[in-house]
């Protein structure tokens, strides 16, 4: 899955657990694994020349920024209306590209990874020390995979589900002490 299925679909499953004021860190957690893997294991493989399992233990993208430990670590160094909304954009993330995986395994023709599987990511270093390794010889073969049913799939309907949001105003609540749902303004002090 790419940008706007991680945005779409994550902000659908949790934007109603966040405040209005907090939905900037749950989008971005939504991004952050990507953010911090991709440009990880491309700058590698740029800069080596080397890909994949040559590289040592980053393998691919989805490493560090895909483990849960990354996701406990944010959560507990950043103040909770920031790092409760970041963690939960950062666990649908994970479990979109974990499902991905799970998908693959019954209809093979979508899978989205070879094994190891984003789980050994997601729960390192607990499963082993090792991240899974990248199928894509370079970055615009990474970005041909959108041919893949179930990343055009994610994609179509992370779009769907921005779009659905925004008409319903889930991007535009005012945040508290501005203009309410009456439309009135709170009086100055």
């Amino acid at each position: 899955m790419f940008l706007l299925g991680h945005l779409g679909i994550g902000s659908w499953v949790a934007a109603r657990g966040v405040r209005a004021e907090q939905l900037g860190w749950l989008l971005f957690g939504t991004l952050l694994p990507d953010l911090v893997d991709k440009p990880l294991y491309y700058a590698l493989v740029f800069a080596t020349g080397r890909r994949g399992a040559e590289l040592g233990l980053v393998t691919g993208t989805r490493t560090f920024g895909h483990t849960l430990l990354l996701v406990v670590l944010l959560w507990l160094l950043t103040p909770r209306r920031i790092g409760s909304p970041l963690a939960l954009g950062m666990i649908t993330h994970l479990a979109l590209d974990e499902l991905g995986d799970i998908v693959g395994l019954f209809l093979p023709a979508l899978g989205t990874r070879p094994h190891p599987g984003t789980i050994s990511a997601i729960l390192f270093p607990f499963l082993g020390p090792r991240f899974p390794v990248s199928p894509f010889h370079g970055l615009l073969e990474h970005l041909a995979s959108l041919d893949n049913l179930y990343v055009l799939a994610g994609e179509i309907v992370g779009v769907a589900l921005l779009a659905r949001q925004w008409h319903a105003g889930v991007f535009t609540r005012p945040p508290p002490g501005e203009k309410g749902a009456s439309g009135s303004t709170p009086a100055s002090p």
